[in-house]
């Protein structure tokens, strides 16, 4: 289910760019989010699969609430999208920064656009951190699916997209700069090592980016 964004105005605020093109922006930290992200980690070690992603849940909830000034996060139903919750682009780029701040976690300000309810979001957050719950960052595919969302919404004539073309072309470009062993993903086809030209039909047949 969609949920009613100014995408506009996500991309007026920083971190608004998918991870896949930091090179241009970020999500930016706040001053508190080092010891929340620790306390977070402490808490989520050791947790079994089912009570890992239930204490992620209950951090999205509590968020959820406090951003809605709900007084009592059992309320927000874990299925329920966030569009029927009430959320705007203001409300959804609060989420977004509140999570930020709890996990250390890069997070884009279409987060809610991307995972439009309250388990869908646990769980991308469940991805997004490793077992020991350190952030590692979002896999590389994930990133992509997020890009294309973001390309889907440009006009074909918007201004930025001679610089955006020369920008992936320029990150593509280094791909093959990377000291890294080829090891190739069996469900995408795409080794983490592959050359500019591989990488290019990548995104063109996969993502139907051209």
């Amino acid at each position: 289910m969609a949920v009613r964004l100014n995408l506009a105005a996500l991309r007026g605020t920083a971190g608004a760019v998918p991870p896949l093109l930091h090179t241009l922006t970020g999500t930016p930290t706040t001053p508190g989010a080092a010891p929340a992200a620790a306390q977070w980690r402490g808490r989520l070690a050791g947790l079994a699969a089912d009570e890992r992603e239930g204490a992620l849940l209950d951090l999205v909830r509590d968020a959820v609430a406090t951003v809605l000034g709900h007084s009592d996060p059992t309320a927000v139903h874990g299925e329920r999208a966030f569009n029927d919750l009430g959320f705007d682009s203001l409300t959804a780029v609060e989420l977004r920064n509140r999570l930020a701040t709890s996990t250390g976690l890069r997070l884009p300000a279409t987060l809610i656009f991307d995972h439009p309810t309250s388990r869908a979001l646990a769980r991308y957050l469940d991805g997004a951190l490793p077992q020991d719950g350190a952030p590692t960052g979002v896999p590389i595919l994930a990133e992509l699916d997020r890009f294309e969302a973001t390309l889907a919404t440009l006009a074909p004539d918007h201004p930025d997209q001679p610089r955006i073309a020369t920008r992936l072309r320029a990150v593509l470009a280094r791909w093959d700069d990377r000291p890294v062993a080829a090891v190739p993903d069996p469900d995408s086809g795409l080794a983490d090592d592959a050359a500019d030209d591989e990488v290019f039909d990548f995104i063109t047949n996969e993502l139907g980016i051209s």
